[in-house]
């Protein structure tokens, strides 16, 4: 196989590129656990936290504006067992970031990085109540 293939894997890889592609498509189809089962289905067997971690890892981290409105709410890393925090711009539709808890501190450390939040929209999760009032007095809550 010639060098520079689509299916060349990087020294010390478990996957080629092409496969890592094709299981990073079923995790932004379908998310974690669906997207693991479909795939184990297909003979592509991964975890559900791999699928998340190959699409985490390709997110694009654009320059952009500082956010405005965002939106804050909790996702499950394994539903019952561990949540964390994922945190959108409302304004532009995207994926700001992904937080590995649901802890105050945590989202409030986010949002003191971020000064000039005037809209946060997020569950009635009172942790996130408490760390938008803390670190963005002025900003709107909206829940």
């Amino acid at each position: 196989m010639p060098s520079g293939c689509a299916d060349d894997a990087a020294p010390h890889a478990r996957r080629t590129k092409r496969l890592a592609e094709i299981q990073r498509h079923v995790g932004l189809a379908l998310g974690g656990a669906a997207g693991a089962r479909l795939a184990g289905r297909l003979d592509l067997a991964s975890s559900g936290t791999t699928l998340f971690r190959l699409v985490s890892r390709d997110m694009p981290h654009l320059p952009g504006p500082p956010p405005r409105a965002v939106g804050i709410d909790d996702w499950a890393w394994r539903r019952g067992h561990r949540y964390g925090s994922i945190i959108c711009d409302l304004e532009h539709r995207r994926i700001i970031d992904l937080l590995p808890n649901r802890a105050t501190t945590t989202v409030q450390a986010w949002l003191a990085k971020h000064p000039g939040i005037a809209v946060i929209a997020r569950d009635r999760e009172a942790s996130y109540g408490a760390a938008a009032t803390s670190a963005c007095p002025d900003a709107v809550q909206v829940s």
